[in-house]
């Protein structure tokens, strides 16, 4: 009893083990996919902002490289007309109404203005030619120095730039010699706008004389040449123009930033403050064409990103499919349980039925044993009286005593014939007995039983029957006992014939 109660109790210890095992399988299933749809779901977001970031990064490269390429025509303009001439063929006025009829042209562009290179010993000459004299930002004299930059030539939109030396400013000298040692257009650092107060930057172009060789040395482009052309780039209208074409603008947030000084990276487009919390910032580099000064923007959303229902659904339904699965499992588990144990306690049952049987019959089989013994007696007895000087009437009495006395002797012998076959012994006895004497016993059994109801039995034996037969005389008077009570107990009729015939072949 102990051995099944500590199977029992290791068998319900497992089982738990193995649903708590399920239970967490299911859990970790479940955070995986809840993990890998969210990460599907981030990375599908990282990549949209990035084409988003790429395709806006193009875009501003290309419309600035518009604008400079249309600053660079009016450049080569100015080489060609004003100094292969003579008498110049552009002047002030010209300048400025040619500017502003093609100022479609250059929308991100503030205005333009040229300023012409003037050595100091040429200084003199020059206002005297042009009647006014170079000024510095501050409205000053330009003081004395080895060149000059006097703006000579702009559009009306920076009317106020004429007379001033371009080169009387330490950053505006920085990029003039820079324009001109390299040949392409450079900026400055980013400063806000007069009248738009955006942040811009001053696009600087050197122009030389038209013989300059495209292979041309830095020494011979200083030497070519003739002035520079300039104009203020508004950073921010160009962006702004840029966004405002693309979808998706609501979705994002893009900076563009001057990261010439890495430390102090300088806004020129977006706000200053950006909320950390929310994932994903790319970078895409920007170039404008000037060799000493680094661009970039960045962008990232506008706000974080909602979770996924998918990746709640998903992990959600599997979970429950998964408990929904194991759940079967285990009430499989319990019902196969169940039926073993039906089926251990019916063998059980089947046992004990089979055990309580057996003592039955062998109860049976020595009580009907002990019986025979002296019921034999008894039958020994009445053929010894029978053998005495007995009137018909006594004799008869005698006769019927001994006739049921041999009757309960085959009783007895049917039990213990029913021991056998329940023991698997039972064994048929070939012995010679008389046949006639055998039926005419069992009839005599139920001679008083007859009387009473009234009904005549009468025994035929056909005269081919031999006299002496071998077999069980014990199983074929059972067999005739049982024949002749039953019909006498149900019987109705007023006579019954046990015949018995032989066919020989």
């Amino acid at each position: 009893m102990g051995g099944k109660y500590r199977a029992a109790r290791t068998k319900r210890w497992w089982r738990g083990l193995a649903a708590a095992g399920w239970v967490l399988t299911a859990v970790v299933c479940s955070a995986v996919m809840h993990w890998t749809l969210r990460r599907d779901s981030m990375d599908r977001a990282e990549e949209r902002l990035v084409s988003m970031c790429e395709e806006r990064a193009r875009m501003l490269q290309e419309q600035f490289g518009v604008t400079v390429n249309h600053v660079h025509a009016i450049a080569i303009l100015i080489s060609t007309f004003n100094f292969e001439k003579s008498p110049p063929a552009i002047d002030q006025d010209t300048f400025a109404k040619y500017t502003a009829r093609t100022s479609f042209e250059r929308p991100l562009l503030n205005g333009v203005a040229f300023a012409q290179r003037v050595f100091h010993h040429e200084r003199e000459m020059f206002e005297s030619q042009q009647g006014w004299v170079m000024n510095t930002m501050q409205r000053e004299p330009a003081p004395p120095q080895v060149e000059y930059a006097p703006v000579i030539f702009s559009q009306d939109t920076v009317s106020y730039l004429a007379r001033i030396d371009m080169m009387s400013g330490e950053e505006d000298r920085e990029n003039i010699f820079r324009a001109r040692t390299t040949g392409k257009a450079v900026l400055t650092n980013p400063f806000r706008l007069l009248g738009s107060n955006h942040l811009g930057v001053v696009l600087t172009f050197a122009v030389y004389r038209p013989d300059l060789p495209a292979d041309a040395s830095v020494e011979q482009r200083v030497e070519a040449t003739i002035g520079y052309l300039g104009g203020a780039f508004d950073v921010e209208s160009l962006v702004e123009n840029l966004l405002s074409k693309l979808a998706g603008n609501q979705d994002i947030v893009v900076n563009v930033y001057d990261v010439t000084n890495a430390s102090d990276a300088m806004v020129l487009y977006g706000p200053s403050s950006l909320d950390e919390q929310v994932p994903f910032l790319h970078v895409s580099m920007l170039d404008f064409g000037d060799p000493f000064r680094k661009h970039e923007m960045r962008c990232r959303y506008r706000q974080k990103l909602p979770m996924p229902w998918s990746a709640i659904t998903n992990p959600l339904g599997t979970f429950v499919i998964w408990m929904l699965l194991g759940y079967s499992i285990a009430a499989a588990y319990s019902r196969y349980d169940k039926v073993t144990e039906d089926c251990r306690k019916m063998e059980e049952l089947k046992t004990q039925a089979e055990a309580a049987d057996v003592a039955k019959s062998q109860f049976l089989a020595t009580v009907s044993h002990e019986i025979r013994t002296p019921m034999n007696g008894v039958l020994g007895m009445l053929d010894m009286l029978l053998g005495t000087d007995l009137t018909m009437t006594q004799k008869d009495y005698a006769q019927t005593a001994q006739m049921c006395g041999r009757a309960l002797i085959t009783l007895i012998n049917d039990v213990l014939d029913r021991a056998k076959i329940e023991a698997g012994k039972l064994e048929l006895e070939a012995v010679p007995f008389d046949l006639r004497s055998l039926m005419d016993d069992v009839v005599s059994l139920f001679s008083s039983k007859s009387r009473e109801k009234c009904i005549e039995l009468a025994v035929f034996v056909c005269d081919n029957v031999p006299k002496v037969v071998i077999g069980d005389p014990w199983r074929f008077r059972q067999i005739l006992t049982n024949l002749v009570g039953n019909a006498v107990k149900v019987s109705s009729q007023f006579w019954y014939l046990v015949s018995s015939h032989y066919n020989f072949k």
